[in-house]
């Protein structure tokens, strides 16, 4: 099972560093994950406040492409390793945020785009997703009981009716009644997320 995420407004999109959530490390206040990243590429200290000051994360981003402005000259082989601990920050510091990732467990993280073949899957899964892999990694670190995740019925077993569920035997009752228990033991953030990137099919408003 893949979860695709990308866009801060749609379903697991929290995932991205684009998301509205702060970060604290050093004892310094960051607006966004993506501000603190794009700041870690400069030596300068003009150039990590400019950063610091972005009014937006996407801005922050633009700053961080400036080659113009103090690069360290090992961006390349530090990157991963900032990416790493600025996502540990994240995910400890936010509690909807860790319960959010956690409910993922066992299932692939994507960042879809067409836009980073490096962070991302390049749009056609040819691309690195390095991102995700490190989210994935995080949540490895935080992994606790929770349970492994489970798409709903009408994405496990699609060629069964909802009709079909309610028969005593019914051929997927398994993968109804295991579905169901996941979503209900799921927290309100991550319940909210699961429910955004499944939406009901017609076929299943009054089964699900």
């Amino acid at each position: 099972m893949k979860i695709l995420f990308y866009e801060t407004d749609k379903a697991y999109g929290c995932f991205s560093n684009f998301s509205r959530h702060s970060v604290r490390i050093d004892e310094v206040n960051w607006a966004t994950s993506e501000h603190y990243f794009q700041a870690q590429k400069f030596l300068a200290e003009a150039d990590k406040e400019a950063v610091f000051c972005a009014a937006t994360p996407f801005a922050a981003a633009q700053i961080g492409r400036e080659r113009n402005r103090s690069f360290r000259a090992n961006w390349e082989d530090v990157r991963d390793n900032v990416m790493l601990d600025v996502l540990r920050a994240k995910f400890t510091q936010h509690v909807d945020l860790r319960e959010i990732l956690l409910s993922t467990q066992g299932a692939a993280l994507v960042e879809h785009t067409k836009n980073d073949r490096y962070w991302g899957d390049g749009g056609d899964g040819t691309g690195k997703n390095m991102l995700g892999t490190l989210l994935e990694q995080v949540r490895a670190e935080m992994r606790d009981s929770s349970a492994e995740f489970v798409a709903p019925p009408w994405v496990l077993v699609p060629d069964v009716e909802a009709s079909d569920m309610y028969w005593r035997m019914g051929k997927g009752e398994d993968a109804y009644l295991t579905a169901a228990r996941f979503r209900e033991n799921l927290s309100p953030p991550a319940r909210a997320h699961y429910e955004m990137y499944f939406p009901v099919p017609s076929t299943w408003r009054n089964s699900w």
